[in-house]
């Protein structure tokens, strides 16, 4: 009772007070394989948003067909989908996705890439087909420009059938634990899926409006189709119930139609507050298409956004873009439950590197309802999931990476009505080490100056300098997350334990302001003759004034020469 009494109170906080007024989150779902060639539809597709009030666009991007198989209905802008997977644009239908993203950003518009991951010939059980699609969802998430834009510059990706599809020994852990591995994945990029909302299972067989249980509903949906709710809740940005009525079938009032759709979502609503996620968007999927022995009409999409916002929807999906097109007073409907214009704000960063210093540049996000420095920004410095920076006005911040290599950063911008919008950009954190020169004479011996340089986000950082004779793999890792390539031995104890002595000074200090240090190796004449033509390997470790792991650096070679 308690529980149920605290949940009751999370719905309260966390419900949109919206009833049955207009939504600031409203989307369409735009499916080119049904439709033919849209690349000459972009504008038309971005003028009816504005017109109409749409704020975000999903768009079927990929379609599984087989075990291990699927077909990309986009233009394969990236320039790397493998053959293997599955055809590109296999009849000429689709969309060029790039070019899409570009006209809707411009427009202040999202855009969300839906993903069919199962069928009625591959489910959820096969392992080969869970990493395929992983790898699919890399293709989407991890292609760069030069300019560390991504190619597929997405708000968003949406998993369509994710579930079983007719299938048996149903196991609802197969379908969860495929949305986590989703999740690490993506990072911070926002997360959707489209949820089984089974008419049968709330309300059959009589379909009457008395509808059964939560505890009912959501048992059944694990059970029948592996779409266990609570258990998806931790992983999704957005809960999608596919609410589909219309006339001529199981529903044929206009309360009948809003019932079951406001039931969809407030079931939505209870399993994120059960899960300990209230905040999570619900935006149920309406049925806006004639189909199935079922008619659309003006009256059943209004009775579907009025059900979806009164069960504590955020907004609502209009399903689908070719159907609306064709019928304008549905445009209609829609828009009069749509706030006038893209609501939502857009995320702009800019990011360079300075050596392992990141500089973030957000102060050219902008939202068309608000000024944009009363917007919030937030950071995934290395896009794993957990933010690394409260709430903050736009501005510009330095950040320190761990070691030199390719990083993606993740900014969230937030408005005034709680809208959340994500962007991602990779840059290339530079070297760290210098050695000058890269070379010392066994006979003649010399000086040698390791310099280290990780930019001015690590001023005032204790750092350690360090050397192996024995190479640079397997290496070891100091800290999770930061690996150093390079193997310990007799040469690495002898320095740790005497950074600053007769052959090495330097070798212990703190970075100055610049995030500049140096070091110096002297080596006497003849000692190094046991060694000639070996290769001293030399790197860092560096800690915060805290004590904590700040960053490692790039090895680099020394070869003593005879």
């Amino acid at each position: 009772m308690q529980r149920l009494f605290a949940v009751t109170l999370a719905l309260a906080a966390a419900a949109p007070l919206c009833g049955q007024t207009s939504s600031s989150d409203v989307s369409v779902g735009v499916f080119p394989f049904l439709v033919g060639n849209m690349d000459g539809r972009v504008n038309e597709i971005v003028t009816n948003c504005q017109t109409y009030g749409i704020d975000t666009v999903y768009v079927s991007a990929f379609r599984t067909t087989g075990p291990l198989a699927g077909d990309l209905w986009v233009t394969d802008s990236a320039g790397d989908w493998n053959p293997a997977w599955g055809p590109v644009r296999p009849t000429g239908a689709g969309i060029h996705l790039q070019n899409l993203i570009a006209a809707c950003h411009s427009a202040d518009i999202r855009v969300v890439a839906v993903l069919k991951c199962f069928a009625d010939t591959v489910q959820p059980d096969n392992v080969a087909h869970r990493q395929y699609l992983l790898d699919v969802i890399d293709y989407f998430v991890d292609a760069w420009l030069p300019n560390g834009q991504p190619v597929y510059d997405l708000d968003g990706i949406a998993l369509d059938y994710v579930r079983y599809v007719g299938g048996t020994n149903v196991q609802a852990t197969n379908v969860t634990n495929f949305v986590r591995d989703v999740r690490e994945h993506v990072g911070s990029l926002s997360l959707h899926a489209y949820l089984i909302a089974n008419r049968y299972t709330f309300d059959g067989p009589v379909y009457n409006s008395q509808f059964a249980s939560y505890a009912a509903v959501i048992s059944s949906l694990a059970s029948q189709f592996g779409q266990h709710w609570e258990q998806l809740a931790p992983y999704l940005d957005v809960l999608m119930p596919m609410a589909y009525s219309a006339d001529g079938s199981i529903y044929n009032t206009y309360a009948g139609h809003q019932a079951y759709v406001r039931q969809a979502a407030s079931y939505a609503r209870t399993a994120c507050a059960f899960a300990g996620y209230p905040n999570r968007r619900v935006v149920p999927t309406i049925k806006t298409y004639t189909g199935d022995g079922e008619t659309t009409t003006t009256q059943t999409i209004e009775a579907s956004i009025t059900g979806a916002l009164l069960g504590g929807g955020n907004g609502y999906q209009s399903f689908r873009y070719q159907f609306l097109v064709n019928t304008p007073s549905w445009w209609t409907k829609m828009q009069q439950f749509a706030v006038p214009g893209c609501n939502w704000p857009t995320p702009l960063l800019a990011a360079t590197a300075t050596r392992l210093s990141r500089n973030l540049d957000a102060t050219a996000c902008r939202d068309v309802d608000q000024a944009a420095a009363t917007l919030q920004v937030r950071y995934d410095h290395d896009n794993d999931g957990v933010f690394d920076s409260a709430w903050q006005p736009p501005g510009v911040s330095t950040d320190l990476t761990r070691h030199p290599g390719h990083w993606v950063t993740t900014i969230q911008v937030r408005d005034n009505d709680g809208h959340v919008s994500t962007a991602r950009r990779r840059v290339n954190a530079g070297s760290a080490v210098t050695l000058v020169p890269g070379y010392v004479g066994a006979t003649s011996g010399g000086a040698v100056q390791i310099q280290l340089d990780v930019g001015p986000a690590g001023a005032g950082n204790i750092y350690l300098v360090l050397a192996s004779l024995s190479g640079t793999a397997p290496g070891f890792t100091w800290q999770p997350g930061f690996p150093v390539p390079l193997n310990i031995d007799f040469v690495t104890d002898a320095f740790v334990s005497t950074p600053n002595g007769a052959f090495l000074s330097g070798g212990l200090g703190l970075f100055d302001a610049s995030g500049h240090a140096g070091a110096t190796l002297t080596m006497p004449p003849l000692l190094l003759q046991p060694f000639i033509w070996q290769t001293v390997s030399w790197n860092f470790l560096s800690i915060d004034a805290l004590g904590q792991p700040a960053c490692v650096g790039d090895t680099r070679p020394l070869v003593i020469l005879p």
